[in-house]
């Protein structure tokens, strides 16, 4: 059996391994969703040839836990077929995967004639060939209308390409030679990976290595014990809404009964809404990565991998929202209904952990964008006469929804989990694509109020000039149910679009996608990423920080009295104490509504009045 001091070694060296395949993803990619917004991930496991354990992880942490039961899928496909050289890929939704556009790559790592590591790698490919570019459909009933469904498959078979399945896949993909680069990307990756996993190995040896792994798994699962056992035994249920499917629902709910007995957990989903016609289904692969990101939020002292799980159970209820059968489209639950999986799971464990909430997930506001670049300057490779096919994926509009914790304000960008990722350079995206941005920054008033805020809203506005034959796609989630609030705090302010703003065709997207054929690249297209939210009562915040959130404008000054019963003086910019002690106390003695002024700003240029709940959160 290994000694703590070496299995600590290994540990700490296959994570900085693990970081250097999702790096190594970042930096070799062609794809920008990638190389600036690095939407992948990367995984190390162990395999006993039966079942696959998580070792380390990097980059965003639901793609590492659905990157687990992809692996998985694929293992139990090969049972008996893996050789050294293999290169495996999967994407489908009922095959593994969580939704098309995310293809999974893993490649076994043998010693003694057997496959013991395994190295995988995810990211998100710009198109999967279906009917409408980049993968959103909004017409999209069942998932062959999302796109090409890639089973588990082999591209390297013993070290040799199979370029009949590599000629296949690139056949039905809009942009084959981004998708191509983007796959021997991860396989590059692994690769990198795998031969840092031979060296830990010639090293220390085998046996060692893999004592090291029974200690790794095993300290992560006394740690967890632990930590459970200091929450009370209960059940704790709670439920969270999704806005719409983006078909003819609205107001699902997700449905969640946490159960604490002794030192284990349980996370029951009965009750959830049936599936829905709408795309915005979770597979198992993807739920259950969201009950281990809140895990992770919960435990953040505890090392991420498989002993992290021993001690857990998930009930997923068959023909629902969360566990739909085929063909029921999925192609954006990894966002909608996996966020709300995310904040349904956060807020039945607010009930025994307050002091741990906070938003563990995404929301979205996003535009999908296809056209012809007709720029004369477009890297010196072509004409207004000879334009070149693009397709623009704007994560700027879905940039923040970071939220408080206690003790600390959102400190902008996404959810922590979620926080290596980073909206793309606006300027290089000028540069790659027809689009000029007028606006990017944060919005007063907009941070949802608390004893500790939410992030601000962030708020852009561009037009996309330079392109033809353009057609788009918009879809937005999280206006009528924003990111909530925990412990008192208020909820975010709401994620919306506006198309043509102040135009004679001005458009919001709020409720419903829109599809725009054609589409006016002229015109100035505004979006809101809402902000996480607030964390305590925000009568309860310091009023010198206060203060500060105004001295920054991030709050206005009748923000601060109407949000935080907060009275500045502006003369000298200092807080009026006793005003402020007598303005709170009479806020605290009578009933208020529990939404800040930037949200209530969102409701009414939304339109959506008639949708919300008036008397705000409860």
């Amino acid at each position: 059996m290994s000694d703590p001091i070496t299995a600590e070694i290994i540990r700490n060296y296959l994570d900085t391994v693990c970081d250097q395949v999702y790096e190594t993803i970042c930096r070799t990619s062609p794809n920008p969703a990638v190389n600036e917004a690095k939407d992948c991930g990367a995984g190390i496991y162990s395999y006993d040839g039966d079942r696959l354990k998580i070792v380390s992880r990097a980059g965003i942490i639901a793609h590492s836990f659905a990157l687990m039961t992809s692996s998985q899928a694929c293992l139990d496909f090969f049972r008996g077929d893996l050789h050294p050289g293999d290169a495996l890929l999967v994407s489908d939704s009922y095959h593994g995967g969580s939704h098309l556009g995310c293809w999974t790559i893993l490649v076994p790592v043998f010693f003694d004639g057997r496959p013991r590591f395994l190295t995988g790698a995810r990211l998100h490919v710009l198109d999967q060939g279906g009917p409408a570019p980049g993968l959103v459909n909004p017409l999209c009933r069942e998932i062959w209308h999302e796109g090409f469904r890639p089973p588990p498959l082999k591209l390297y078979e013993k070290g040799e390409r199979r370029r009949e399945l590599w000629d296949w896949l690139m056949a039905n993909n809009r942009l084959p030679d981004i998708t191509q680069a983007d796959v021997e990307a991860m396989i590059g990756a692994c690769r990198v990976g795998e031969n840092r996993i031979r060296e830990a190995v010639d090293r220390y040896g085998l046996a060692a290595v893999e004592d090291s792994l029974d200690w790794i798994f095993g300290y992560s699962e006394r740690k967890l014990r632990e930590r459970v056992r200091e929450w009370p035994d209960g059940s704790y249920s709670a439920e969270f809404r999704i806005d719409t499917d983006y078909a003819d629902q609205r107001d699902l709910a997700i449905r969640v009964t946490v159960t604490i007995d002794d030192d284990r957990l349980e996370f029951d989903f009965t009750g959830t809404d049936p599936q829905v016609d709408g795309f915005i289904n979770s597979v198992p692969a993807n739920t259950t990565a969201y009950v281990g990101v809140v895990l992770s939020v919960l435990c953040p002292d505890i090392p991420v991998n498989s002993g992290l799980f021993e001690r857990l159970s998930v009930t997923l209820p068959e023909g629902s929202l969360v566990n739909p059968r085929s063909p029921a489209p999925t192609v954006q639950g990894t966002i909608v209904a996996g966020g709300q999986i995310g904040q349904a799971v956060m807020k039945a464990c607010e009930q025994f952990a307050p002091e741990l909430v906070g938003n563990a997930s995404i929301d979205t506001a996003g535009a999908f964008v296809i056209g012809h670049d007709r720029r004369e300057q477009r890297f010196l490779t072509h004409s207004s006469q000879n334009p070149t096919l693009y397709f623009f994926a704007d994560t700027s509009m879905v940039a923040m929804d970071n939220s408080a914790a206690c003790g600390v304000d959102g400190w902008g960008g996404w959810a922590t989990p979620f926080s290596v990722a980073r909206t793309a350079n606006h300027e290089i995206t000028e540069v790659q694509y027809p689009t000029l941005y007028r606006q990017a920054e944060f919005s007063t008033d907009s941070a949802a109020p608390g004893q500790w805020r939410g992030s601000p809203a962030y708020q852009v506005r561009r037009v996309d000039r330079g392109g033809s034959d353009t057609s788009a796609t918009f879809t937005t989630q999280s206006l009528v149910y924003p990111l909530p609030g925990y412990a008192g705090g208020y909820e975010g302010a709401g994620n919306f679009i506006v198309l043509d703003e102040g135009g004679p065709n001005e458009t919001i997207c709020g409720e419903f996608p829109i599809s725009a054929m054609p589409y006016d690249d002229s015109a100035t297209i505004f979006s809101q990423s809402g902000g996480g939210g607030g964390w305590g009562d925000p009568l309860d915040r310091d009023p010198q920080a206060v203060l500060d959130d105004v001295l920054d404008e991030y709050v206005s000054v009748e923000g601060a009295r109407q949000d935080y019963g907060v009275l500045i003086d502006t003369t000298t910019w200092t807080v009026l104490a006793e005003e402020t002690e007598r303005e709170r106390g009479l806020r605290k003695a009578q009933p208020r509504v529990r939404r800040g002024i930037g949200r209530e700003w969102t409701i009414d240029r939304a339109r959506i009045g008639h949708r919300v709940d008036q008397g705000g959160t409860p």
